[in-house]
């Protein structure tokens, strides 16, 4: 990530035009989410701790049972000027043992560029750097956004495998596969 006080930022949604990713669980201890996003963020998307941020947590008992609303801001660097950015909330109740969770990932890649200085600012250093941007880096881009895709999706489908787990009442045994790898 560039370290300046302007910059100039290109965003793109992994999956265009489609901005999100939501993943529904409908069945026994939808509580159990929270614990294992936070393990497959580390896993799976393998972000060291200092790039994942809870921005709010919220998990309140009542008389008829829980109701959870969790949101993550997780940050993959990939290079100097790109990174992946990761929206992930987590919502749901549940009444006993039954329940429902909602998990919607919102990914996006993130390119910066530092516009800081005079030279920054010139005309002539924006051809450049456009140049630059179109017969080069505009490549290795594309290759983040399929890198992008793969991740997101690694991480859908084993979410998804959770789920199904937590239905079939097996997921404490495909845990445990998954972090023996």
């Amino acid at each position: 990530m560039v370290w300046a006080r302007t910059k100039l930022l290109i965003w793109d949604y992994i999956f265009e035009p489609v901005t999100d990713v939501r993943v529904a669980y409908a069945g026994k201890h939808p509580g159990k989410f929270y614990k294992k996003i936070n393990e497959l963020i580390r896993s799976v998307l393998n972000v060291p701790d200092g790039y994942i941020q809870e921005k709010s947590y919220n998990w309140e008992k009542t008389k008829d049972g829980e109701k959870f609303e969790i949101a993550w801001e997780v940050t993959k660097v990939l290079d100097v000027f790109s990174y992946i950015v990761l929206e992930i909330d987590l919502s749901g109740f549940s009444v006993g043992e039954e329940g429902k969770a909602s998990i919607r990932i919102r990914p996006r890649l993130i390119t910066e560029y530092p516009q800081d200085t005079i030279f920054q600012q010139n005309l002539l250093y924006e051809i450049m750097r456009r140049m630059w941007h179109r017969l080069f880096y505009h490549r290795k881009r594309m290759e983040y956004l399929n890198f992008g895709k793969e991740l997101v999706t690694t991480f859908e489908s084993t979410v998804k495998r959770f789920g199904e787990g937590l239905n079939e009442g097996t997921a404490e045994v495909s845990q445990q596969k998954f972090t023996e790898k």
